[in-house]
């Protein structure tokens, strides 16, 4: 009953979100966003369409539009270039584009979509399995709900790393460590980020073995898991001739670990109202991280807080409220509240946030 309440509920999430997305598309008459500088309004105009697959094609949907059709391409001043987005989901997109009569846009939903309800699944299994505390649809629900939760079936890799992510936990707390550093592998291939599943499985396996010589060793497997970035960081020492070439091209896109401050003028009332948003994600996300600490989760809280500190430390706070979408830890704590006020509460916050950021994203509007 519970798998199929799970299934229903992610279903309907799909059809309610895309329609209003639709419906959004059509009904509103906005001008371009001057939320920052670098948005040219000759380029993300607004326009109405009964298109419901171009809904889910937006902002950096177009460099992995771009990677699948083209490759990794290098510029030689080294600006922004595809470079930066890792192979995993637009190789799964490619393959499935070869059945959606060659639409790549249509294929990256369709990657996106499915990896949202085996997500929302998983997601149930491992809170029924080793979270009894919580409330499998609860938990599932505050997902679905979440502020940027559109991002999980548009062309973005938000829904195959969250399934990803989920898959290395389930199975190290299932003690199939081999299996869970062969996911890990798989997610460090999808994002740069799934390098820091690695240390707070190894500190899972030290909890489930204990701390000693024989914990350690039955950690092993989970060096998969920086294996993959790696790989990847080798790919642009061979091709292009540079192992550092990532940190080269992220300088370009604004996120060089040195403080921004571009991102930190406010040209308008829209910008200011992202700054705002930024802050509110920021101390909520580092608020559960402590939570977590304090309640001796102690993975959990090191994945959130090195996911985090990581954004951080690109010297911005721009997209934090997507980067801390996937941080599935934050749904499996919410589904242990028992109280009714903060649940209503929450409810009311995030699906408001959650409908501004759709109707947002869908016309162009910087949403993360």
């Amino acid at each position: 009953m519970m798998k199929n309440n799970i299934l229903l509920l992610s279903i309907i999430w799909l059809i309610v979100v895309n329609a209003a997305g639709l419906l959004a598309v059509n009904r509103l008459n906005l001008k371009a966003d001057d939320a920052y500088s670098w948005i040219s309004a000759e380029r993300y105009n607004q326009h109405k369409s009964w298109n419901i697959i171009n809904i889910h094609s937006r902002w950096d949907s177009n460099w992995y539009i771009n990677l699948i059709e083209n490759g990794y391409e290098r510029k030689a001043d080294d600006t922004l270039s595809n470079l930066v987005f890792l192979p995993l989901y637009p190789l799964l997109v490619k393959i499935i584009s070869m059945f959606s009569l060659g639409n790549i846009a249509f294929a990256g939903w369709i990657v996106s979509s499915i990896f949202l309800v085996l997500s929302c699944m998983l997601m149930a299994k491992m809170i029924r399995e080793f979270h009894k505390e919580s409330d499998p649809l609860f938990s599932v629900f505050l997902l679905l709900i979440f502020p940027t939760a559109f991002f999980l079936n548009a062309v973005y890799t938000e829904s195959l790393f969250l399934f990803l992510s989920l898959g290395a936990f389930y199975f190290t707390f299932k003690k199939k460590y081999f299996l869970a550093g062969i996911i890990g592998f798989l997610a460090s291939l999808t994002r740069v980020t799934g390098i820091l599943i690695f240390l707070p499985l190894v500190v899972q396996v030290l909890i489930n073995e204990g701390i000693n010589l024989q914990g350690l060793k039955k950690s092993l497997p989970l060096l998969l898991i920086p294996t993959g970035l790696l790989l990847f960081f080798a790919y642009h020492w061979v091709f292009f001739g540079d192992p550092l070439l990532f940190f080269k091209i992220e300088n370009a896109w604004g996120r060089s670990f040195t403080f921004n401050k571009d991102h930190f003028v406010f040209l308008s009332n829209a910008s200011l109202s992202n700054f705002y948003l930024d802050i509110i994600y920021s101390i909520f996300s580092l608020g559960v991280s402590l939570y977590l600490l304090k309640i001796k989760k102690y993975p959990y809280a090191i994945y959130m807080a090195s996911t985090i500190l990581v954004a951080f430390a690109t010297g911005t706070l721009m997209s934090i409220g997507r980067y801390i979408l996937i941080l599935f830890p934050i749904y499996i704590l919410g589904g242990s509240i028992k109280s009714e006020i903060l649940k209503y509460s929450w409810i009311i916050v995030s699906a408001m946030l959650m409908a501004m950021n759709t109707y947002l994203f869908v016309n162009w509007y910087w949403a993360g």
